[in-house]
């Protein structure tokens, strides 16, 4: 009698221990670069593997997550899901349009999901306050493009932009919390909003007198000073997780033209920059972003489109969009000088200015 509750004990023990796995066919593809086939091989491999645990599990994790450099995403997988996917076979490989595409099937233990999609996944939740002033005036603005433009990049981003209701900040309330950033000074600005992250921004622009242009025609010059600060808030504490500074310099035929400029020039140049640092902060090193200027008075759209080809096939890229006629955002989760190395290799590209946020080359 015994020997049978001893029995019944480790069959049960046994079976409360059961990993159950579920079963899935999948594929992954990498481009073949300078005729890597091992590489491309590899990228594919840990493509099709990550899909897999994205069609078991509940919630998705974005595939551009992974780098795009072969040895780099497969010590990615043993790493993040070496415990997720039990075990896999290769039920075809082949090469088609210069791509390597592999099938899999693979044992997914979905229990094991929830620590990867916690350990990948940050809250997202912004909200957004950067305020514009005008020379010789205590009122605030947030109603201006360069506000706009970093509230839509977040977005695209994948930040959850919450709106905050501007016509009931107060220009004293506003300042009074950017200075002395306190759990109550900034309940008053976002009215018990829930926002995990929170930034802060004021744009002070300074009138810097007449600039006599060409003949007898005189400009107003004025400096754009952008102050910012990025805030964690949780359980009522704060906690000040980056800030910074941004200057710029515009002109125009009136004080309120020159004003006007700078918001506009700060919306295409620094509108990157900032969103890239608070990216990089709250989402990892992959959501950072580099603003490329290909200067030049010949450069044309098929200039930047060939740009943009030969960016794709740089190693660590892990998107390329268009900006304007002349400039290109790139999400590169390293330092911008190993992307300059990059362009310059083949002698096509010559960087004429670095800093960790933007490339201005020629070609």
């Amino acid at each position: 009698m015994n020997n049978i509750k001893i029995f019944l004990l480790l069959l049960f023990t046994l079976y409360a221990g059961t990993i159950f796995a579920i079963e899935v066919e999948t594929v992954g593809e990498a481009v073949i670069t300078n005729d890597d086939k091992e590489s491309a091989k590899a990228a594919a491999l840990s493509r099709a593997k990550w899909t897999a645990v994205e069609t078991v599990s509940p919630a998705k994790i974005k595939i551009d997550t992974i780098l795009n450099n072969a040895e780099l995403a497969d010590e990615a997988v043993k790493t993040e899901l070496s415990a997720t996917i039990k075990s896999y076979t290769i039920l075809e490989e082949k090469i088609k349009d210069n791509k390597y595409i592999i099938k899999i099937k693979a044992n997914v233990i979905p229990e094991k999901i929830d620590n990867i999609i916690t350990g990948l996944s940050s809250d997202t939740s912004i909200c957004v306050m950067i305020a514009g002033s005008m020379p010789k005036s205590d009122g605030l603005t947030f109603d201006q493009p360069f506000s706009s433009a970093v509230i839509n990049q977040l977005e695209e981003k994948g930040f959850n932009v919450d709106l905050v209701d501007y016509s009931l900040i107060t220009a004293n309330s506003f300042n009074n919390a950017f200075t002395n950033t306190t759990n109550k000074n900034i309940e008053k600005l976002i009215k018990n909003k829930f926002c995990r992250n929170i930034l802060l921004g004021k744009l002070s622009i300074i009138d810097m007198g007449n600039n006599v242009g060409y003949g007898t025609v005189s400009f107003k010059l004025v400096s754009g000073e952008f102050n910012w600060k990025l805030i964690e808030k949780q359980n009522n504490k704060i906690n000040i997780l980056k800030s910074g500074f941004f200057s710029g310099r515009s002109q125009g035929a009136t004080l309120n033209n020159a004003a006007a400029n700078i918001y506009k020039s700060m919306a295409n140049n620094t509108a990157v920059k900032l969103v890239s640092q608070v990216s990089e902060k709250v989402l990892g090193d992959n959501y950072k972003s580099i603003r490329i200027v290909l200067a030049g008075s010949n450069t044309s759209l098929d200039d930047l489109s060939g740009l943009k080809e030969d960016l794709k096939n740089i190693p660590f890229v892990l998107q390329v969009k268009e900006q304007d006629d002349s400039s290109l955002i790139v999400d590169y989760p390293d330092k911008s000088y190993y992307l300059a190395i990059f362009l310059e290799r083949d002698n096509k590209y010559k960087v004429t200015k670095l800093s960790d946020n933007e490339l201005i080359i020629r070609k």
